[in-house]
C-alpha cells in the first residue's frame, strides 16, 4: 500500500518536474530569440545610422554646390524630408529595442520562478525516492518474513 502510494507521487512529481522543464525550455529559447531579435535590431539602427549619414553628406554637399536659390531650398526640403523619415525609422526600431527588453525582462522572471520550482520539484522527487527506499527497507524483513 505504501509503495503505490510512494509510486503515485512519484508519478506526479515527475510530470510536473517535466513539465517545469519543458516550460523552461521553452522560456530559453524564447530568450534567445529576443536576445536575437534585438541584437539584430541594434545592428540595423548601426548600419541604418551610418547609410543616413552617407545619405545626408550627399545632400550638404548639393547643397554646398547649389548655384540658385530655387535649387537650395528643393535640397532643403530634402534634406528636411530625409531627416523626418530617419527619425521616424530610428524611432521605430528604439520602440522595438525597448518593447523586446520589456519581454526579456519578463521571460527572465519567469525562468528564475521555474529554476526554484524545478529545484523544489527535484528536492521532492529525491525526498520520496529516500522515503521510499527507507521504507522498503524496513518493510522487506517484516513481510518477506525475515526477522
Amino acid at each position: 500500500m505504501a509503495y503505490a502510494l510512494f509510486a503515485s507521487r512519484k508519478l506526479v512529481l515527475d510530470g510536473q518536474l517535466n513539465n517545469a522543464q519543458l516550460q523552461q525550455t521553452q522560456r530559453s529559447n524564447e530568450q534567445y530569440n529576443l536576445a536575437t531579435r534585438n541584437q539584430n535590431l541594434q545592428q540595423q539602427l548601426t548600419s541604418m545610422n551610418v547609410s543616413q549619414s552617407g545619405e545626408l553628406a550627399e545632400l550638404y554637399e548639393q547643397l554646398s554646390n547649389a548655384s540658385n536659390t530655387d535649387e537650395r531650398n528643393s535640397i532643403n526640403a530634402q534634406i528636411q524630408q530625409k531627416e523626418l523619415e530617419y527619425e521616424q525609422e530610428i524611432d521605430d526600431i528604439n520602440r522595438s529595442i525597448y518593447e523586446i527588453s520589456i519581454k526579456e525582462n519578463a521571460i527572465e522572471m519567469e525562468v528564475k520562478r521555474l529554476d526554484t520550482q524545478v529545484t523544489a520539484l527535484q528536492q521532492q522527487l529525491q525526498a520520496v525516492e529516500e522515503a521510499e527506499g527507507a521504507g522498503i527497507q524496513r518493510a522487506t524483513p517484516k513481510y518477506g518474513g525475515i526477522q
